[in-house]
């Protein structure tokens, strides 16, 4: 790479002069870096979960509910298909939750 003048304060403007050749290469190493980059800024400082619905519904949150209690376990279980009494068990608690908290809810 040829070597490129800087002014020595942080302030000053810099001029760089690339060939086409070199400049089309940079462009392509930063779109392939790119991917990569989103990446790592996620991992770092995630995008925070969008606010619940003030008024979302016992069954939608029972639903939701189930279904992260379901990936957590297949996690824990090594991916293991849960049994139908496992699954009746959550289906049931689910139904439960829905039950308890009928009365509460604004309609």
């Amino acid at each position: 790479m040829s070597p490129h003048p800087v002014l020595p304060t942080a302030e000053a403007p810099v001029d760089v002069t690339l060939p086409r050749d070199e400049a089309e290469a940079l462009l392509l190493a930063v779109d392939a870096l790119r991917p990569l980059l989103e990446r790592i800024r996620s991992e770092i400082a995630p995008e925070p979960a969008p606010p619940a619905a003030a008024a979302e519904d016992a069954l939608q949150r029972a639903t939701r509910l189930a279904r992260e209690s379901l990936r957590e376990a297949r996690i824990a279980f090594g991916e293991r298909a849960p049994t139908a009494d496992q699954r009746r068990a959550w289906q049931e608690a689910a139904r439960r939750y829905v039950a308890a908290r009928a009365p509460r809810r604004v309609g």
